[in-house]
This record gives structure tokens, C-alpha cells and sequence, in this order.
């Protein structure tokens, strides 16, 4: 006989009672169905674990009987999830209203047994606007059966502000110009830890922070522990590796940075965010390259983080000028990869081999990486970026194709852990579907797209849920044209979607392909025009992305057009460019929250640059 959720609301549960994860399942369980409790008990759940390790589960279920046996007791907590989605539950957003249920599924007797495809299943939590709801968050990605939290920060905290407190308002958090993550540590980094160890949750923290582990202000008394660059030592940047004493004041740093942010699992302090120019070029560190004087410097780090927090990782940030193979060095054992390919193509799966710029620049040389870490599935992350809205210039594409076959392609590879970092200059207006997608990819990459988000629209917008559907996969179209660079060859000073002028006929289909991004979100905002709740504030994000969309078509066209030497069709351009730019201005100064307002306005002065040197060329 089916099993349906006015049976199981009705049964006992009964578990392991000591606290912990397995206990949380138990606890989860209760709550969950207490609502829909009718009358007397007529069967029972019960909840087992084994030693582990391994997030699986198998779930036996029978007329008045439901057994859930986890590998371990995250397992037992993943298996107790599995079995409130088959009754109709789903976690689309965080927060007691992203919890929905659509009574009246049912699930047929038998056993049923999953294993994620990832052993670590991490959502990064990117900038101080998403560290303030930390515990909704969490509890959020727990029940989506991610395991690992990643507590970082965008534009990067600083480690001494002498007492000084986060400002309130906008401005104040503009000026300032940094991230408060090292305070937020302070305050509840306790909390954080024993809220994931309760949940079976792995924690990790930190971000850019390897420069500031090297006092600038050193720089007049030991210039060699600078980089050499152009034949002159710079203070601006990372550190010469090469430098006796400059790796001995990184080691001692580390160690009190380690013993103040104690208690996670693996700690990032990378290199400077810069695209390259941040090494040194004396000649022992030349002759390790980018990739090498990084793994250097992290083995520095990660010796120090041996004697402080002994069992605990570091992470070697292979990014941008640092992607490939180190030369000449060797992790140490207890740091691992975290691969960052920031400037692939998002159009395109990560080893489509039709697919130049993905297949030759990024998937060639990760599975190379891969030797360096003894292809060693543990020690190898994913740092991916579906959520990140300053590398999609305030969009959120739904990535429905290519986020799957991401997740095949790295578990094929040997990855064992995929993340998803979650950053914007603006809060997510509706359900963070790219999210919920990441979370279901993490654990079975052959997940049916078309289920999937038949799934979370329906619990999402159970009053437009087929519409949704639909606006979603014109979204998606919509935004693949915005994120095909083809061959466009960056630019200095300019993002990812900035573009390029070079070659010019890519730019000139690069125009035409904006331009008609730009009309489909036009078309699909004025559908989402009607409604409440959600689908307002889905209508307004609808608005955002399509003004983005718009000032990124005209100001690409008006660039074409001035190195055409058009002034007639430059100005128009330029001014409609200008005009989709302050609508964007004028709500993140009206409407936008000001915790975001250290990464929305800095991004905003940035497109207006970037709008007003077409303006004066």
C-alpha cells in the first residue's frame, strides 16, 4: 500500500537520543509532520545509523513501517530529507516561508538507496548580507542535503579595525569598502561550528586574506620581503616567497590568524584578486611562475596551520594567473586543491569540447592539476560560481544544461567536493532556483532538469507553477546569448561581461546577440508584471536583469560604433546605455539593503567607468 503523508504524520519516530545529527534527523522528522498529525499512531519510522563514512542512505518502506539506515549519521539526517521530498516536502528559499508541502504524493512500498556523487556538497556564503542570516542559510542548505558551509567574504575583511563597528547605513558600508566576516567570526563563530557539527556539516572560512598576513608598513625596513616586479620592489602585492624572513612573518601571522578564527574544518587565505601582475619576479621566484610562488606561500601557511589546528586543511587557490600546474613545488599533506575557473565560458558545459575557450584554458589544465594532488578525490574542490552576481553583473542565469553536466563532468574527473558560491551586489529578489539546482546536481549530476524544475516551481509558485516553468527556460536562452564570449580575448580593466573589442567581427555579432538577450527579458518581465509574494519580487528581479541586459547591449554597440568612427550612432546608443545604468543607480540607492552596498555600489562606479571612457574616446 502507497505511504502518503497523512499515514506518516500519524506514526512514532524513534532514533538515535544522543545529540547530534542522527538525533537532528529524529528531531526534523517530528517537526515536519507534526502539523498534518490526525489522530492515533498506526505505524512507525525508525531511524539507524552505520560507522560510516559516506552521506548514502537506504530507506525501506512498508504499509505501517518506514526504516531509514544512514552510511553515517549525516547519512541518517540525508535520508530523513529524502523521505519528506517524496511526501511532498521542499526547501526552495531559506526561512520558515521557503519551507513547502504538497500533500498527497505517494510512495510506493520498497527500498530506495542513494549515494551523492560528491562527497562534500558546499554552499559559500560570499559577502556580510548572507553571513547576517548565517542560520537560515544553513539550515536551508541541510536540508537540501548540501554538508559543507563556506564562510567567505567579498571584498575581503580586515584584520584589525581597532574595535571599530559596522556601520549601519549605506554609506557607511560603502566607505569603509571592506567585508566584516572576521567580526561576524568573532561574534558567532562558536555557534556556527556547533550549529554544523549538529547537522553533520564540515565548515570553512576565509578568503583573500594572504596579503594582510604581511605588513605593508614593513616595506621601508625589509623591501626583499615584497615582490620584484619591472626591476623595483612593490608593496602593493602578495609576498616574495623566496624571502627567509618574509615566510617566517607569514608563518607567525598565520598562527594567530588560525588560533582568533579557530574551529574550522579547511581555511582559504589566498593570493590577491587580481587577473596577474601580483608576483614576484626576482629570480628564484620567477622561476617557480604564478602557479608555483602561490603553492609556496600555502605551504608556508599550511605549516603554520599544522602546529595550531593539527587535522585541519588549507586550500591552494588555483585562479586565474595561478590556474595551472605549480612548477617545482609540492603540496604539503595537509593542503588541498580548490580549482576556480572564474573566466570560463557559462554558455557551455565545463568540457565541451565544441566549446574552445572552456576545453583549452580551463578543462585541459585541471585534469593536469590533478596529478599534483595525487588524483586524489578528497583533496580536490570545485570552486564554482552558478550564484555569483558580480561575475554575472547582477543576473542569476539558470544554468539549466550546463550545471549538470558541470557536476557529470567533475565527479568523472575525480572532483570531490563541489561548491557554489553565492555573492551579489543585491539580495536575491525570489526563490535562489540556481542554488536549489546546484544542491540537486551536487548530489545526482543525471538529475532531470525538466522534474527538477517542474518541482520548485510548483512548490515555489503553486499558483504559476506551469508559467514558471516556461519563463525560466526562456531566462535561461536569454542569458546563454549574454554569456557566450566566443573568442572575444580579454581586456585589462575589464570583467568577464565587459567584453571585448577584439576581434572586431566577434564584437560586432557580440552586439547583435545583446540586443536580442536584452528584447527576451524585455518580453519576459512584462509577463511576471501580475502577482504578489514572490512573483512580485520575481517580476522585479525580472526588471533588473533586463535594464542590465540593455545598458550591456547599448554600451557594447556604442563602443562598436565609436571605433567606427559613428558619432551619430554612438551618441544614441551611449545615452540609452546611460540611461538603463542610473535606473539601476537609483535603486540601489532607494531600494537596495545596505549590506550589499560594498559590492552594489563599487560594481555600479565600475560600469559608469566603463560607460564614460566610450563617452570620452
Amino acid at each position: 500500500m502507497p505511504v502518503t503523508l497523512g499515514h506518516v504524520a500519524n506514526w512514532t519516530v524513534s532514533g538515535p537520543l544522543e545529540r547530534g545529527p542522527a538525533q537532528h534527523a529524529s528531531a526534523e522528522l517530528r517537526r515536519a509532520l507534526e502539523p498534518f498529525r490526525t489522530g492515533a499512531e498506526a505505524g512507525s519510522i525508525r531511524l539507524t545509523t552505520g560507522p560510516g563514512p559516506g552521506d548514502g542512505f537506504v530507506v525501506s518502506v512498508a504499509a505501517e513501517r518506514v526504516e531509514i539506515l544512514g552510511a553515517s549519521e549525516r547519512g541518517c539526517l540525508n535520508g530523513a530529507y529524502w523521505l519528506l521530498e517524496q511526501l511532498g516536502f521542499a526547501w526552495v528559499a531559506p526561512g520558515d516561508r521557503g519551507e513547502r508541502v504538497a500533500a498527497g504524493r505517494a510512495l510506493t512500498e520498497g527500498e530506495y538507496r542513494e549515494e551523492p556523487a560528491f562527497a562534500r556538497r558546499t554552499l559559500i556564503l560570499g559577502q556580510d548580507a548572507l553571513h547576517d542570516d548565517w542560520c537560515e542559510w544553513m539550515e536551508w542548505a541541510s536540508r537540501n542535503r548540501l554538508n559543507d558551509i563556506f564562510f567567505h567574504d567579498t571584498p575581503p575583511s580586515r584584520l584589525d579595525r581597532a574595535g571599530k563597528g559596522r556601520p549601519a547605513d549605506a554609506a557607511g558600508i560603502a566607505g569603509d569598502g571592506g567585508g566584516w566576516l572576521f567580526e561576524r567570526w568573532d561574534a558567532d563563530g562558536a555557534a556556527i561550528v556547533a550549529t554544523a557539527r549538529r547537522r553533520g556539516m564540515t565548515v570553512q572560512f576565509g578568503g583573500h586574506h594572504l596579503p594582510a598576513l604581511l605588513d605593508r608598513d614593513l616595506f621601508d625596513s625589509h623591501p626583499d620581503w615584497f615582490p620584484l616586479r619591472g626591476g623595483r620592489r612593490d608593496p602593493r602585492y602578495n609576498v616574495c616567497v623566496s624571502s627567509e624572513g618574509a615566510r617566517a612573518h607569514l608563518r607567525a601571522n598565520a598562527r594567530r590568524f588560525f588560533e582568533r578564527f579557530s574551529g574550522a574544518d579547511t581555511y582559504h587565505l589566498w593570493a590577491d584578486d587580481i587577473r596577474s601582475g601580483g608576483w614576484c619576479e626576482c629570480g628564484p621566484c620567477q622561476a617557480l611562475e604564478p602557479a608555483g610562488q602561490a603553492l609556496a606561500a600555502t605551504n608556508v601557511v599550511a605549516a603554520a596551520l599544522a602546529e595550531t589546528a593539527p587535522g585541519a586543511r588549507l586550500a591552494h587557490l588555483a585562479y586565474r594567473d595561478t590556474l595551472g600546474p605549480p612548477a617545482g613545488v609540492r603540496p604539503l599533506a595537509n593542503v588541498d586543491l580548490l580549482w576556480a575557473p572564474r573566466e570560463r565560458c557559462y554558455a557551455h558545459a565545463i568540457a565541451d569540447p565544441e566549446c574552445g575557450r572552456n576545453r583549452d584554458e580551463f578543462w585541459k589544465p585541471f585534469t593536469r592539476l590533478l596529478g599534483t594532488f595525487a588524483n586524489d578525490r578528497s583533496r580536490v574542490s570545485v570552486f564554482e560560481y552558478y550564484s555569483d552576481a558580480v561575475l554575472f553583473k547582477w543576473l542569476a542565469p539558470p544554468a539549466l544544461e550546463t550545471l549538470p553536466r558541470d557536476a557529470a563532468a567533475y565527479a568523472a574527473a575525480g572532483a570531490g567536493n563541489l561548491q557554489d558560491l553565492m555573492v551579489g551586489p543585491r539580495p536575491w529578489l525570489g526563490p535562489p532556483w540556481h542554488a536549489w539546482w546546484m544542491a540537486k546536481c551536487a548530489w545526482q549530476p543525471s538529475a532531470s532538469v525538466d522534474e527538477a524544475l517542474t518541482a520548485f516551481c510548483d512548490a515555489a509558485y503553486p499558483e504559476a507553477g506551469d508559467e514558471m516553468v516556461q519563463y525560466y527556460r526562456a531566462q535561461d536562452q536569454a542569458c546563454r546569448l549574454i554569456l557566450d564570449r566566443h573568442d572575444l580575448r580579454p581586456l585589462e580593466r575589464h570583467d568577464v561581461l565587459d567584453f571585448s573589442d577584439s576581434p572586431r567581427e566577434t564584437m560586432v555579432r557580440k552586439v547583435a546577440e545583446l540586443r536580442d538577450a536584452a528584447a527576451r527579458l524585455d518580453g519576459l518581465r512584462r509577463t511576471l508584471q501580475e502577482g504578489s509574494g514572490w512573483m512580485a519580487l520575481e517580476a522585479l528581479q525580472a526588471g533588473l536583469s533586463w535594464h542590465v541586459a540593455a545598458h550591456l547591449a547599448h554600451r557594447l554597440a556604442a563602443w562598436e560604433a565609436s571605433l567606427r568612427g559613428d558619432g551619430v550612432d554612438a551618441g544614441p546608443e551611449l545615452a540609452l546605455a546611460t540611461g538603463h545604468l542610473e535606473w539601476l543607480e537609483r535603486w540601489e540607492t532607494e531600494s537596495n539593503s545596505a549590506a550589499y552596498a560594498n559590492l552594489g555600489r563599487p560594481m555600479l562606479r565600475a560600469m559608469r567607468f566603463h560607460t564614460g571612457n566610450i563617452g570620452r574616446s
